[in-house]
């Protein structure tokens, strides 16, 4: 028996020194930790990872006023060009004897072109400018006068005509000469230098320029006088005869106060009017049109 025992004993000591170095080689953290207490069961420790928390990161809200606009809402959305504005010459609506004198010349003009032996188309083609007198007044015992207010028009170099400036007509005579008598009177400038002679304030007729009497008729430019001599030519009607008349000696001279009048511009000068923008008087674009429909052609020197 004691020899089993000590058998046995042998064994246990060789048993606990194999496993003492297996003992020692496992880490204290793997080894199992009991709870308080006999008979406790060891809980195996498990550490335990926090969970990744991604965060969304959202572009700032911008309102949708500040977004960019595509093309094609530009496009729609953007507003018509304005056009620039036309500029045009006032005119004043209460100078009436002015307005009056301006239709009674675009009638004239009219009536004149309007019969056969008118002035002829050709003749207003080249014309680089024109003064219109409505019922010009002649009287006579033996010493004669002749007085009337009418416009001058000069031809641009595009071809359109000015604005008008206001002028009358005097002149006299001597002869055996009795009564009265009203006619209308229209000259044709047929070069520059002689329309801007009216810029001076007074023009004499045949010392400042060559006047004759206009040839009438659709074929005038068959008269021995045209595109030669004259600078002018002068035409009147009267008692529903209409004829070239001579007006040599007469003056016509720059009607100031018209012109203040009609422009409401104190002090214009007949420069200024011819080289300003189209006036915006009805009465004037009438008589503008009809000019440019009955003379389209541009003036040859």
């Amino acid at each position: 028996m004691k020899i089993r025992s000590g058998f046995y004993s042998a064994a246990l000591t060789l048993s606990i020194a194999l496993a003492l170095p297996a003992v020692a080689a496992v880490k204290p953290e793997a080894l199992s930790q009991p709870m308080g207490g006999d008979g406790s069961i060891a809980i195996e420790t498990v550490q335990i990872q926090e969970p990744i928390v991604v965060e969304e990161i959202r572009p700032p809200a911008v309102s949708p006023d500040a977004l960019p606009l595509s093309s094609e809402m530009v496009k729609a959305e953007s507003p018509a060009p304005v056009p620039a504005p036309v500029m045009e010459t006032p005119f004043n609506t209460m100078a009436i004897d002015e307005i009056s004198k301006i239709h009674a010349a675009t009638e004239v003009l009219q009536e004149i072109t309007g019969i056969p032996e008118g002035i002829s188309p050709d003749l207003l083609a080249n014309a680089y400018g024109i003064v219109i007198i409505p019922g010009t007044i002649k009287v006579g015992f033996f010493f004669g006068g002749r007085y009337g207010s009418g416009i001058a028009m000069m031809r641009n170099e595009n071809g359109s005509w000015s604005n008008p400036s206001f002028l009358y007509l005097a002149g006299g005579s001597f002869g055996l000469q009795f009564g009265a008598i009203s006619s209308d009177i229209i000259l044709v400038f047929k070069t520059r230098k002689s329309i801007m002679g009216l810029t001076k304030g007074n023009f004499t007729l045949g010392a400042d320029a060559a006047v004759a009497a206009g040839p009438v008729g659709r074929r005038a430019e068959a008269s021995t006088d045209w595109q030669l001599k004259a600078e002018i030519y002068s035409y009147a009607r009267s008692r529903g005869f209409f004829a070239g008349i001579s007006l040599d000696g007469s003056v016509l001279a720059i009607d100031k106060n018209a012109n203040d009048d009609f422009y409401d511009s104190p002090g214009i000068t007949t420069s200024s009017i011819f080289s300003s923008a189209p006036s915006s008087s009805p009465a004037v674009i009438k008589l503008k049109n009809f000019l440019s429909q009955y003379a389209s052609a541009l003036p040859k020197e």
